[in-house]
């Protein structure tokens, strides 16, 4: 597996990753029981894939485009725990729940997918499958990277497909509060289809539900009973990132 982790070792992959997902989403994965994978093209920020989406420059002034750019899916998790960032950017309508797992747990189920790929080819030396945490650099470096051109050379050409992922890896500071880690899966062909779906078993993957904390009380109660009824028996509460308690202030009598 370790040459399918970018930028993370194996003492990483017990840590904690999260992601706020809307109920309805949450509520298909219990019953569907797969998450989905999407094109980088559908993710927000434009400077996403940028180096497979670049034209390639040949020593000899030829121009070229890069293979397999669009065959990538992937999925963003965070190792940011909690933020007010992450609620009100990814919890718009204030209904969303956060889940908790691990890295581990996480990348399981597309690992064995990939083992699954090589048993039907008979290939054990092409990665499909990696999980890695983003880096993040001033739009001037990540740019300078394009002009370098032994490095992007041994990206784009690795036979292994660990170098074209590799170029995910890499966003804009300006995206540095996501604090990031990313799953992305490459399924070998350009594909029309923007999403991909893989099994997993949600019981075992979620380790914990947070709901929004600007949902209503009464709300949350239903929500929360309605998710045991789905047979989740580990921990649900609502965020208490907004819920100020009463202080005292400490004064000399005057």
């Amino acid at each position: 597996m370790n040459n399918n982790l970018i930028f993370l070792g194996e003492e990483d992959l017990d840590r904690n990753v999260y992601r706020v997902f809307n109920f309805q989403r949450l509520e298909e994965i219990f019953h569907d029981k797969e998450l989905t994978l999407v094109k980088p093209k559908l993710w927000d920020d434009p400077f996403e894939n940028f180096i497979l989406n670049s034209t390639g420059a040949l020593p000899d002034g030829r121009e070229c485009q890069i293979g397999f750019r669009d065959s990538f899916y992937g999925q963003c998790w965070s190792l940011t725990k909690e933020s007010d960032a992450m609620w009100r950017i990814y919890s718009p309508n204030k209904e969303s729940v956060k889940i908790k797992t691990t890295i581990r747990k996480l990348f399981n189920p597309i690992f064995s997918r990939e083992d699954y790929n090589r048993t039907q080819s008979s290939s054990s030396q092409r990665l499909s499958s990696f999980i890695g945490r983003v880096k993040y650099s001033s739009t001037k470096k990540l740019t300078a990277m394009l002009e370098d051109r032994e490095r992007m050379s041994n990206k784009v050409f690795d036979q292994t497909g660990r170098g074209q992922a590799s170029t995910f890896y890499f966003k804009r500071w300006a995206f540095r509060h996501e604090n990031e880690i990313r799953i992305m899966f490459n399924e070998r062909i350009d594909s029309d289809q923007n999403i991909l779906k893989f099994d997993v078993q949600p019981h075992h993957l979620v380790d914990e539900i947070v709901f929004d904390p600007r949902l209503s009380e009464e709300e949350f109660v239903r929500r929360k009973n309605l998710v045991q009824s789905w047979g989740f028996n580990k921990k649900i509460v609502q965020s208490g990132l907004y819920k100020i308690k009463k202080f005292r202030v400490a004064l000399y009598e005057t």
